[in-house]
């Protein structure tokens, strides 16, 4: 039925996203990615190189049929939080969790016991990757930041990220955020993701935010000296609740030389369609 309304009106009632490709080779798996946590069937995908999903939604069949349209798909993975809706939680629980987020609703793993990360290495990444994923997305590092109660695990997260990859030594590993890290993690990703550069949400306010030019430029100068230091592609999730902001946003990110993404806040749905950027500007 979307294919007969027009475009606008798609927009406005699924506040739908937006992906771009810059400052990657021609032809990068990361040149047109998205992320999208509702259960979606293949054929809305079309257009995409790349998918990061909430996992348990697909079966092995469901990721053949993103494979058989030339999409791969990276499962979600939450390293530094665990939520009440996974099916390890209980084990995590018994072990010991250090607090709740929340925001979120989820509770601090504790990364200090070893098994945690065994369980994460030996059973949770190869279930995950058993589906047929291509990779996995490495979620809520920054639960162990400097700012943090929990900054005293920032090792034992280097070694979790680092026995996932040894494990896994072909499959994409993506980094959401956790910068503080990157000099320890860079050389066991593929990619870097970083959230709200243009635009936020305030979850006190429950609200979007379109960010000042100053506040804007201030990240984007962020991403293009990591990108500088580490020579590995960095991708930009923003986020938008209505056509007109998601425009304005799209204005800015397509001259920011990375490739963007833009989509609600719950990361629901994908478009029909994708935006790409004119320039393609060399990079890592």
């Amino acid at each position: 039925m979307h294919n007969k309304l027009p475009l606008i009106i798609i927009y406005l009632l699924t506040v739908n996203c937006i992906s771009s490709s810059n400052k990657l080779s021609e032809g990068s798996t990361y040149d047109s990615f998205g992320v999208v946590y509702s259960d979606i069937n293949s054929t809305l995908a079309s257009g995409y190189k790349l998918l990061i999903v909430e996992p348990y939604f697909y079966s092995k069949q469901d990721i053949n049929d993103f494979h058989s349209r030339g999409i791969k798909v990276v499962a979600y993975l939450s390293l530094g939080e665990v939520n009440e809706s996974r099916r390890y939680f209980n084990d995590f629980k018994e072990i010991g969790l250090i607090g709740k987020n929340e925001n979120h609703g989820s509770y601090f793993t504790n990364l200090s016991d070893n098994r945690i990360k065994d369980k994460f290495i030996n059973e949770i990444v190869p279930e995950l990757l058993s589906y047929g994923y291509d990779g996995l997305f490495l979620d809520t590092i920054d639960a162990v930041a400097p700012y943090t109660l929990r900054r005293s695990m920032e090792q034992d997260m280097v070694e979790l990220i680092s026995g996932i990859r040894s494990r896994n030594p072909d499959k994409l590993l993506i980094q959401n955020a956790g910068f503080f890290l990157l000099d320890k993690t860079a050389a066991y990703v593929d990619a870097v993701t970083i959230e709200a550069v243009a635009s936020g949400y305030d979850f006190n306010k429950n609200e979007y935010q379109i960010k000042s030019k100053k506040q804007y430029e201030e990240r984007l100068d962020l991403i293009d000296s990591l990108h500088t230091s580490y020579g590995i592609p960095f991708l930009i999730i923003d986020f938008a609740e209505n056509y007109e902001n998601s425009l304005q946003i799209k204005s800015r990110l397509e001259d920011s030389g990375f490739p963007y993404f833009i989509n609600n806040i719950e990361f629901r749905g994908l478009p029909n369609f994708k935006g790409q950027s004119s320039k393609l500007k060399k990079g890592a």
